[in-house]
């Protein structure tokens, strides 16, 4: 309980990231227009995945909408995916 009480008040830092939300959104902008979606990617969150620090692009939008991941040691990025109830 206290742990996660500790959790709440004091969030996690971010990763160490080496792009910059304006690297990412440059990426994921080129990986939207090859995919032809229309509506932007403008939410950019940082993410730990299986020990790799991982920038997710998508869609600020509820219920569904798309999003891409880019890793941020390489900036490879990956398939752009559908998300929700669509």
């Amino acid at each position: 309980m206290l742990r996660l009480l500790h959790w709440l008040l004091f969030d996690p830092p971010s990763p160490k990231t080496r792009m910059t939300r304006e690297d990412v959104m440059a990426l994921a902008t080129k990986a939207a227009e090859a995919a032809r979606i229309k509506g932007g990617l403008g939410l950019v969150t940082v993410r730990r995945v299986e020990g790799r620090v991982t920038w997710i692009a998508s869609t600020p939008t509820k219920g569904s909408g798309w999003s891409v991941s880019i890793d941020d040691t390489t900036g490879e990025v990956g398939s752009v995916k559908r998300w929700g109830i669509r």
